[in-house]
Parts: structure tokens; C-alpha cells; sequence
């Protein structure tokens, strides 16, 4: 766990610097927990925001791991997260920010397995976070990597969590990366 806590460190702060560039002011993500269960059991093991609705940035991971990846959000957090993000549709500006912090998780995954690997599609969703990862249609065996993050950007704190869904058929081969990683 603690080399996946530090994986998800370095890929959130590859997507820091793409979050100050939108939003024009410094940005610091922290890592506050990690877990990990297969989506069967995600309803009662997995790291949940909320069992209300959340806003979310979800989409596909390309590479040679691929994957999805989700953003889930508080609705008043996000709410909080557009308005920092500048002037322009709140909707777009929401999607822009997930896009960014989740290219950042890709493009760390891409890095650990010394393969280019690319957040692609990524696109709004609001619903109950069990049911956003359900609606993947990925087999109950599919196993869920979350991370809770704390997002500090000018004088405000947004609560976050994302998820990374992948097969299990590709769990050695993260394991093996981020531990030659971490040697």
C-alpha cells in the first residue's frame, strides 16, 4: 500500500501543475488514504465519497494497462472547484479540471509501465458513486484502486476521490511496475 500511496501522490501532482494553469493560481492535491477491493465487493470494502449523487469526470485509460478512471466530487465541492476555475460554463470548466487531474494519473501510469498510457473521453457524470462504476459494465472480479484526495486551491479545500478500474489479468504487471519503481 504504500508504494500505490506514493504512485497516486506523483500522479496527482503530474496534475497539479495542469490545475494551476486553468484555475491561474497554485494548486496542492494531497493523498489522504488508499484502498483497494474488486468492484463486487466495492459496495461494502471500497472508498466512497458519498452514497448520495457526486459529481464526476469518468473515462477510458489507454495504454498498456487500460482501464477507466473516475473523479468523484461533492456537488457544493464542485460547485466551489468551476467558480475557481474561471468565468465560462461551470459544466465545461468542472470536466476540464477532472480532465486534467486524471491525465495527470495516466500519464504516471504511463510512466511506471515505461508505455505511453493516456486519459481519453472523459466526460460528466452525475450519479451515486457505486452506481457511476457499475454503469462500466466491468466484470465483478475488476479490481478498484481509489485514492482520497484533499485539493487546496487559493483559500478553499475540495474533497475528491478517484477510481482506477482494471483487470485483474493487469494487477502484476502495476504491482511489478511500481515496485521496480520504488527500488
Amino acid at each position: 500500500m504504500i508504494a500505490l500511496h506514493g504512485f497516486f501522490a506523483e500522479a496527482v501532482a503530474l496534475g497539479e501543475a495542469s490545475l494551476a494553469e486553468i484555475s491561474g493560481c497554485e494548486t496542492e492535491i494531497h493523498v489522504l488514504e488508499i484502498r483497494c477491493s474488486s468492484l463486487g465487493e466495492f459496495g461494502d470494502q471500497g472508498l466512497r465519497l458519498s452514497e448520495d449523487l457526486v459529481a464526476g469526470v469518468m473515462g477510458r485509460l489507454d495504454g498498456p494497462m487500460p482501464g477507466t478512471l473516475n473523479l468523484s466530487v461533492e456537488p457544493e465541492d464542485a460547485l466551489v472547484w468551476t467558480r475557481i476555475g474561471g468565468g465560462g460554463d461551470p459544466l465545461e470548466i468542472f470536466v476540464s479540471l477532472g480532465r486534467a487531474l486524471l491525465g495527470g494519473v495516466a500519464t504516471a501510469i504511463g510512466e511506471v509501465l515505461e508505455a505511453e498510457s493516456q486519459f481519453v473521453g472523459g466526460t460528466l457524470v452525475e450519479e451515486p458513486e457505486l452506481a457511476v462504476l457499475v454503469q462500466t459494465h466491468a466484470p465483478s472480479d475488476t479490481v478498484v484502486f481509489s485514492a482520497q484526495l484533499r485539493i487546496e486551491i487559493r483559500d478553499e479545500i475540495v474533497s475528491a476521490i478517484t477510481h482506477l478500474l482494471i483487470e485483474p489479468k493487469y494487477l502484476a504487471q502495476l504491482l511489478s511496475g511500481l515496485s521496480a519503481a520504488v527500488h
